[in-house]
């Protein structure tokens, strides 16, 4: 098991994870980091091929080449460990994507952008999303937390998009931001979960299905052509 080639998920992390921006860490420490990058490793590539409730901590520490006890002292658990795999993922892929806004780009398409990005991530390990997805049914505790403050974030900078057009011009609402900007994110969500549970997801298909969903809301924002740009 432990020579087993692994799956692209795995080399996605081990960039993810390397050593890069750790400069200055002492030995131990960074023993630990690729003790963690190993066990994340491992976790992911079980899940993908296995499955969640198939896949033991036995299993995982064999993979990770570490005692299983070592792994509880960076998850209380299975769900701890995917979460740990996919919020590190989301997080930065967020991160990036936001950042290929640009502020001359039509609302619309400042919406659109990210989705695309984040989209094309899930799409390379579509298998392991839809695992995450269903635990998030049940996330609880601490990790429940940094779910909430994860979509606040997402919400603000939706928030910040729109108060920007309404500077320029583009939209006119009487709505409060954050209240516009919070159902935008519940309606991209649910459509991000409708997309990763059908058969073979397509990603045109995907972000085709939310531009239809976006408009629907900027059209209730009194627009000028200038939201939708081109299109």
């Amino acid at each position: 098991m432990k020579h087993q080639q692994r799956q692209p998920v795995a080399r996605a992390l081990n960039r993810n994870n390397s050593n890069d921006g750790h400069f200055g860490l002492g030995l131990r420490e960074l023993k630990k980091l690729d003790k963690l990058r190993r066990i994340k490793e491992a976790a992911a590539d079980l899940f993908t091929s296995k499955g969640f409730e198939a896949t033991t901590t036995a299993e995982i520490a064999e993979r990770a080449a570490v005692g299983e006890g070592t792994i509880f002292l960076y998850a209380k658990d299975k769900r701890d460990l995917l979460f740990d795999i996919c919020m590190d993922e989301l997080e930065e892929t967020r991160s990036k994507a936001f950042a290929k806004i640009r502020p001359e780009m039509p609302l619309l398409e400042q919406l659109l952008v990210p989705e695309v990005v984040m989209y094309r991530q899930l799409a390379k390990n579509i298998r392991l999303e839809r695992i995450f997805f269903e635990e998030l049914t049940f996330c609880s505790g601490p990790q429940a937390e940094r779910l909430r403050e994860s979509r606040l974030r997402m919400i603000s900078r939706i928030e910040h998009l729109l108060l920007a057009a309404e500077q320029r011009g583009h939209i006119r609402s009487e709505e409060d931001p954050a209240f516009v900007a919070r159902h935008v994110f519940f309606s991209s969500q649910s459509a991000m979960r409708w997309w990763i549970a059908g058969h073979k997801p397509k990603v045109s298909e995907g972000i085709a299905d939310l531009r239809r969903i976006y408009t629907l809301h900027l059209r209730a924002l009194n627009p000028s052509r200038a939201a939708f740009g081109n299109r």
